[in-house]
């Protein structure tokens, strides 16, 4: 099972998925999920969000135009 870790965040997930297309894997995004300005439930939800936008192949930025979480994370990501 692949891992991925060091320096993850919200931003990789479609990157991340395009490369395997497949969810089988551990992303460990510690720092993407604590580093949230919303907090770390905010973090956890972000993280999710951009997930699912990754498999349904919607773009993060329109995905997150809806999800504050999201928005907030890629904010806070560059």
């Amino acid at each position: 099972m692949p891992v991925f870790s060091s320096g993850q965040s919200a931003r990789q997930a479609p990157g991340t998925f395009a490369g395997l297309q497949s969810t089988d894997l551990i992303f460990t995004a510690g720092g993407g999920i604590m580093a949230h300005p919303g907090g770390i439930a905010a973090g956890v939800a972000a993280l999710r969000e951009a997930w699912e936008a990754a498999v349904e192949g919607i773009d993060l930025r329109e995905y997150a135009a809806k999800r504050p979480a999201l928005a907030k994370a890629l904010e806070a990501v560059g």
